[in-house]
């Protein structure tokens, strides 16, 4: 799974000799599930949704297949149900420590990316009291 605040959400699934593709927009709400059999793309699904679970059925092959795509604050999850029983799902969550997946460390730059303004809030507000009760014990 990629999460792009720019691109938004896109997911693969390979399953049944085809790819299942799953794109959704950070900022129109827009859902599009596609399917990729060879060299033939198709769009099985194309929904604007803004709820924070969005179903997506399709058929393929005479089977149904349900793919559920699912937000929350900083997750991202996507699950695929084929007849009812989940087959395969993908799941990004951007909340906790970051780290990076290649070298399984902490990776600073985005750490510091996420906590610059909290950081520069606490700041602002502990030198402002600072500056209060100084005056006031003056």
């Amino acid at each position: 799974m990629k999460l792009s605040l720019k691109r938004g959400v896109e997911c693969w699934f390979d399953v049944d000799n085809v790819t299942i593709s799953v794109w959704a927009s950070n900022w129109t709400g827009r859902e599009i599930v596609r399917i990729q059999n060879g060299g033939e793309i198709r769009v099985v699904s194309d929904k604007r949704s803004f709820r924070l679970n969005t179903p997506h059925e399709f058929e393929l092959h005479g089977q149904r297949y349900r793919l559920e795509f699912r937000v929350k604050p900083g997750i991202a999850d996507v699950r695929l149900y084929r007849n009812g029983e989940l087959i395969d799902s993908d799941l990004a969550d951007c909340r906790g420590i970051p780290i990076d997946p290649v070298t399984g460390r902490l990776d600073w730059r985005r750490a510091l990316k996420t906590l610059a303004l909290p950081i520069l809030a606490a700041g602002l507000g502990g030198a402002a009291v600072g500056y209060l009760v100084a005056s006031l014990l003056k």
